[in-house]
């Protein structure tokens, strides 16, 4: 009398090995475009520093410079990457920075400078915003590609 085994279930093909397609990644569309944003307001906070800081407010203009610079690494760190979770990530924390000196110059400037600065402040507020959606997107899909 023949036996009967059942069939052991398939898992599927087994790994790929080809690069997972990163291209359509929910948050990469996003990501390039916040990246050229960066490299594009850092580069007139380096270039710049007066006017950007007559445009928000913020009289030490010594800081732009070096917040420039930041902006223009994480802009360069987004394009370059096929996976820019973390540069993302670290425009947040960048954002959080650009927002306590607007804070601190919106504290000492009354009039015009205040002004700017609030105003500043609100567009940095939606920027973030951006920013943080773009992040948890990237983080998800990494998450989900192991």
């Amino acid at each position: 009398m023949a036996r009967f085994t059942a069939p052991t279930p398939t898992r599927g093909p087994g790994p790929s090995h080809s690069p997972p397609d990163v291209l359509y990644t929910p948050g990469n569309k996003l990501a390039r475009a916040l990246g050229w944003f960066s490299i594009g307001l850092g580069a007139a906070e380096v270039l710049a520093p007066r006017t950007v800081g007559r445009l928000t407010g913020v009289r030490n203009t010594r800081v732009l410079p070096p917040c420039g610079m930041r902006e223009i690494a994480c802009g360069v760190g987004i394009l370059s990457t096929a996976r820019p979770a973390g540069w993302m990530w670290a425009r947040v924390a960048g954002d959080a920075m650009d927002l306590a000196t607007l804070g601190t110059a919106r504290a000492t400037e009354n009039g015009k400078d205040g002004k700017r600065a609030c105003m500043a402040a609100l567009a940095v507020l939606g920027v973030t915003a951006l920013d943080l959606i773009c992040g948890a997107q990237l983080s998800a899909a990494a998450a989900l590609e192991g």
